[in-house]
């Protein structure tokens, strides 16, 4: 798990944030919180960020990306199996709460993710967004598969 922090500036992230918020909606019961469509890095607003994230990912391809709303009103421990690492921005955490991340021995690991940071982990993690936020929280998530090597 690796953790990065100021990936945009502050006017890029506001104006990425108003797109987002325009943009979640509630897409039904297997899909917890609020959530974009996973082709959000298809889309123009996206542009800034994808290009600030590549070095980051040189090594690997984006397949799906999404923005999630969370009030912490819910858990859903999964993993990303089919791929192999995850990328998750926080756009808006002002309580600087990351994912949950299940061990081994059932204990539960809290990250600590500031607004505007990147974390990458790796795909087999059973992990949830936290509950229990005091405050609203904007993030986008990517999973991505590795470049074929030519």
């Amino acid at each position: 798990m690796e953790l990065f922090k100021k990936i945009l500036l502050e006017k890029e992230r506001i104006k990425l944030l108003d797109v987002v918020k325009k943009n979640v909606k509630n897409l039904g019961p297997n899909f917890p919180g609020l959530q974009t469509s996973n082709t959000l890095h298809k889309h123009k607003s996206m542009e800034i960020l994808l290009k600030k994230l590549k070095p980051y990912h040189k090594k690997y391809n984006i397949i799906n990306c999404w923005a999630n709303f969370s009030k912490g009103n819910f858990m859903c421990f999964h993993k990303h199996e089919n791929f192999d690492e995850n990328m998750v921005y926080f756009l808006e955490n002002k309580c600087n709460m990351g994912p949950m991340f299940k061990k081994e021995n059932s204990e539960i690991e809290v990250t600590k993710c500031p607004e505007n940071s990147l974390l990458i982990f790796n795909n087999d993690m059973l992990h949830s967004a936290p509950c229990h936020l005091p405050q609203d929280r904007y993030s986008i998530a990517f999973e991505m598969m590795k470049n074929e090597e030519k």
